[in-house]
């Protein structure tokens, strides 16, 4: 409560009941209340294969589903790609992510800074723009690029205490069997990182 206002005149603000696009690098502001909107409707429980995986640590908490082949085709077919154009990502081992910023200070995130496996030789995640390289390689029109690239976890993020994010990104290869998957993250100064232990990729069905 602020110190200049009494306790009978302070009216608490409400509670937030979903979630607050956070500033994302280097991404125009115009994108962000789309890309909370795209999330929304990114694939539901049907999509997956098996129960998510969860994990909290040093004020930072991670949800990863692993994606089907037959909802990632669904759910980019009726944003118009073709089935054949969007085949690369649906055949790759790709997750929605949820990330909430439970700790006192800005969490800032970056795509390329997470890997799947082991560290020294683990597999990265596809970023945005080399997807949307891709994409415009194959001819995909760009209505459909964009749709894309609004439902992709973005490359850099940057968010308050209290907010989160969804998202999906997708391996450059798919790992064989179990795998680690570790997230580093910036606290303020520190470079931290939370990990998943017994990931699996969905099987190509």
């Amino acid at each position: 409560m602020p110190e200049n206002i009494s306790a009978t005149e302070y009216v608490a603000p409400p509670k937030r009941t979903g979630p607050v696009v956070p500033h994302r690098l280097n991404v125009p502001k115009t994108w962000r209340f789309a890309t909370c909107a795209m999330a929304l409707a990114m694939p539901s429980g049907a999509a997956q294969s098996q129960s998510p995986w969860h994990a909290a640590r040093d004020g930072v908490e991670i949800k990863a589903t692993a994606l089907t082949r037959s909802a990632l085709l669904a759910f980019y077919q009726a944003r118009g790609f073709s089935a054949q154009a969007i085949a690369p990502y649906a055949d790759a081992c790709a997750f929605s992510f949820e990330v909430r910023n439970t700790g006192r200070g800005p969490l800032r995130l970056r795509l390329a800074d997470w890997r799947a496996g082991e560290r020294a030789g683990g597999a990265r995640f596809m970023l945005p723009d080399e997807w949307d390289a891709e994409w415009v390689r194959r001819g995909v029109a760009e209505p459909a690029r964009i749709a894309f690239r609004w439902a992709q976890f973005q490359a850099e993020l940057e968010f308050a205490p209290g907010d989160w994010i969804m998202g999906m990104a997708a391996l450059e290869r798919r790992p064989p069997g179990r795998f680690r998957m570790s997230f580093r993250h910036r606290n303020g100064k520190e470079s931290r990182e939370v990990v998943l232990d017994n990931v699996t990729c969905a099987p190509l069905d």
